[in-house]
């Protein structure tokens, strides 16, 4: 409740404004019957101050407020008078309650000076003093307070849009070399197999589209959307694609970013099964270790080329998932591409260990 009041400055400003006038009502009274031998029905007193200044305040943010759009030339000045005026209005508005209450006088019976004696003026600059501060105070928290929030969602929606212009460029450069190979089934009339990469190529997109970029998903989804994708590609190059996984137990409910392994196995077979004429295997493993979950896609029979080193830009998937790690993890990940010998390429990536709720 406090936080939806919060939300809307005139019901924040009345549950405060109320609440401390109200604690200077009772601080009032204490003080009175405690150190000045005031009589026990000084509350009543009291509780008159404090609606007096409540009202005086009420009007005293009117000033602030038309001042506060205004140059500093205009609005200290401005601010100032305002506060000067309040703190005699609510000095003679004590005085007067004060004489009214404990000396039965009427207003007209009493010199007007006489209601701003010195003691009652400092003491009522002194709260509209402490009263502006706080006015001041909470107003400039609250600005800044919305500054950092507002500065917090564009840099998130920023950080949302890249991520997602990041995941969907994956599927066009899938979807190029998809159908390609489509392509070249049906110029060699093998309408089958080309008709049963469609029929996958369908059911690998519709599962890719429909998932949420910016959520993440635990391993064994993960494992699970991929042999869609893999199904297509065994489909593409049959005995010559070997497929092989290590996934230790603890690992298969750790959550990841949906389809990072995708681009990491693509890549292993740019630089193994496509170069090499007897094919070549892919192993996928994952394990935890410490705080960390580390995944790694190990691409082998691959031909020693200077593509080897995982690190050029023309690679758009593995680009793609260094930046994506990037902007999810900041410094907290690890992503490493090593050669593996006699003829092999490992890509590995180590994220902070996060485990799915359920």
């Amino acid at each position: 409740m406090i936080e939806r009041l919060a939300d809307n400055s005139k019901s924040f400003f009345w549950l405060l404004n109320v609440a401390g006038w109200a604690a200077y009502a009772v601080l009032n009274y204490l003080m009175g019957i405690s150190g000045h031998d005031m009589p026990h029905d000084y509350i009543e007193p009291s509780l008159m101050y404090a609606v007096g200044g409540l009202i005086i305040t009420y009007g005293l943010r009117f000033v602030y407020k038309a001042a506060w759009e205004m140059p500093p030339v205009f609005s200290l000045p401005i601010n100032g008078l305002g506060a000067i005026v309040a703190a005699a209005v609510f000095a003679g508005f004590r005085s007067f309650v004060y004489v009214h209450i404990y000396k039965g006088l009427s207003l007209g019976s009493v010199p007007l000076a006489d209601y701003f004696y010195s003691w009652e003026l400092t003491l009522s600059f002194y709260v509209i003093g402490t009263w502006s501060g706080l006015y001041f105070g909470i107003k400039y928290y609250r600005m800044a307070q919305h500054q950092r929030e507002q500065a917090l969602k564009a840099t998130t929606i920023a950080q949302d849009a890249q991520l997602r212009t990041l995941r969907f460029q994956l599927n066009p450069h899938f979807l190029f070399n998809t159908l390609n190979a489509i392509s070249t089934l049906v110029l060699e009339s093998e309408n089958e197999t080309a008709n049963r990469m469609v029929t996958k190529l369908s059911t690998f997109l519709r599962e890719s589209l429909d998932r949420d970029p910016m959520q993440k998903i635990s391993l064994k989804e993960e494992l699970r959307a991929l042999d869609l994708y893999l199904g297509l590609e065994q489909l593409r190059f049959e005995d010559r694609l070997r497929i092989e996984r290590n996934i230790s137990d603890d690992a298969w409910h750790c959550l990841v970013p949906g389809m990072i392994l995708q681009p990491l196995i693509e890549n292993a077979m740019t630089y193994a099964t496509c170069i090499s004429e007897t094919g070549g295997g892919i192993m996928i493993a994952a394990k935890t270790d410490d705080a960390m979950l580390c995944l790694s896609v190990t691409g082998t029979d691959a031909a020693s080329s200077g593509h080897s080193d995982g690190h050029s830009d023309n690679d758009v998937g593995l680009a793609n998932t260094r930046e994506r790690l990037r902007v999810l993890y900041g410094e907290a990940h690890t992503f490493s591409v090593t050669n593996i010998e006699p003829n092999g390429l490992k890509v590995e990536v180590c994220i902070p260990r996060e485990r799915c709720q359920s």
